[in-house]
């Protein structure tokens, strides 16, 4: 009797045993595909970024002053003034607070965002995103979380990735759009800006 309860218990012990490190298996599965996910926005991020800031906002700036200096004009130019206020109201996309570098949360809602602090943002995300998942990988593989608390961290990893996809989709919608629209601006105001600067 006591030797059939020994192997009752044996294989009670190696039955749990067993789901157990099965439900380790699947929990190491979910954080590598949260890993690949993360390295996949990361690069396309990359693929995507813009390094030209400073330079359409000292474009800009020189533009603008340039205009104000040399233009005069007894009429109203309809044209002109609806382009300038239209580059006036874009120029959020990459005013000084547009700045790269430093660390922060921002409490704006994306759409007020600059360009260079949607970027920021991101780096900083993917940093430690990086880390975090990399920590979380190496605590399951050592078996250091019961799965429980696993289930509540990997819950926790995948929201923070979902987060950084929006973050990256919501930039390239404004990379693709609004900083197309007003480096084009500035390109034909440029040449506005030269051509009545030859003439005073």
């Amino acid at each position: 009797m006591s030797r059939s309860l020994f192997f009752i218990a044996l294989l009670f012990i190696t039955l749990i045993s067993s789901c157990t490190n099965h439900e380790q298996e699947k929990q190491l599965d979910e954080v590598t595909a949260l890993i690949h996910s993360r390295d996949s926005l990361e690069k396309l991020y990359h693929e995507n970024q813009f390094d030209s800031l400073n330079y359409w906002r000292l474009e800009a700036s020189n533009i603008e002053i340039t205009i104000k200096l040399n233009y005069v004009s007894n009429t109203v130019d309809k044209e002109l003034s609806t382009k300038m206020n239209r580059f006036k109201s874009m120029q959020e996309i990459i005013d000084a607070e547009s700045e790269l570098g430093g660390e922060g949360e921002y409490e704006e809602e994306e759409k007020e965002m600059t360009l260079g602090r949607r970027m920021m943002l991101l780096n900083s995300g993917f940093k430690k995103e990086k880390i975090s998942l990399e920590n979380l990988q190496s605590d399951l593989e050592n078996k250091l979380l019961d799965p429980k608390k696993s289930n509540i961290y990997i819950q926790s990893e995948r929201m923070k990735v979902k987060q950084m996809e929006n973050q990256l989709t919501q930039y390239l919608f404004v990379k693709n759009t609004e900083l197309k629209e007003y480096i084009k601006l500035c390109k034909e105001l440029r040449v506005f800006a030269d051509s009545i600067s030859k003439k005073s």
